[in-house]
């Protein structure tokens, strides 16, 4: 008897589901048949509350930069726990894993102050960045955009307004 292939390789196979698990997570998100896990490409905006935590960062750094945010931010700041999404535009970087503890890169200090613009979404998937909104934003521009979970939640992955996320 002769076996039929069902795809020209392994590698053929792979890609083939990948293709698939795009498609899937860059619209209204899927579960994983393998593993069951949700998936899903989410639209994060730079908004207001994000660049007041960046400035409050800035701000609050030590002569190296460094602040415990965990420990000294106001309630405002910790009670959405979203300040880390800052590391997604490179405008805040970590100490260390869980360590709690921030800094403003120079990218970030740079848009604090008005002198840098930058992406005014990433396109975020499993924690990872898969791309970014052409579209970019100063600090003042993100003043008066606030966080909507509705348009977070429904927002279609636009591929033809991606970035490469390493520019």
């Amino acid at each position: 008897m002769k076996q039929v292939a069902l795809f020209e390789s392994e590698t053929d196979l792979i890609e083939r589901i990948r293709e698939k698990w795009a498609i899937a997570i860059g619209g209204d998100g899927a579960f994983c048949p393998c593993c069951g896990k949700w998936g899903k490409v989410y639209k994060q905006k730079l908004n207001e509350h994000l660049a007041l935590c960046l400035r409050w960062i800035y701000v609050h750094g030590g002569t190296d930069g460094w602040v415990n945010v965990q420990n000294t931010a106001p309630r405002w700041m910790l009670k959405s726990k979203t300040y880390p999404l800052l590391s997604h535009w490179q405008l805040i970087e970590s100490q260390g894993s869980r360590s709690g503890i921030w800094r403003a890169t120079a990218k970030g200090r740079m848009f604090a102050d008005g002198l840098e613009s930058v992406s005014s979404a990433v396109y975020i998937y499993d924690n990872g960045i898969w791309g970014f909104a052409d579209e970019e934003v100063s600090f003042r521009g993100c003043f008066g955009k606030h966080f909507d979970f509705d348009e977070l939640m429904s927002e279609r992955f636009d591929w033809a307004k991606l970035k490469e996320k390493n520019t």
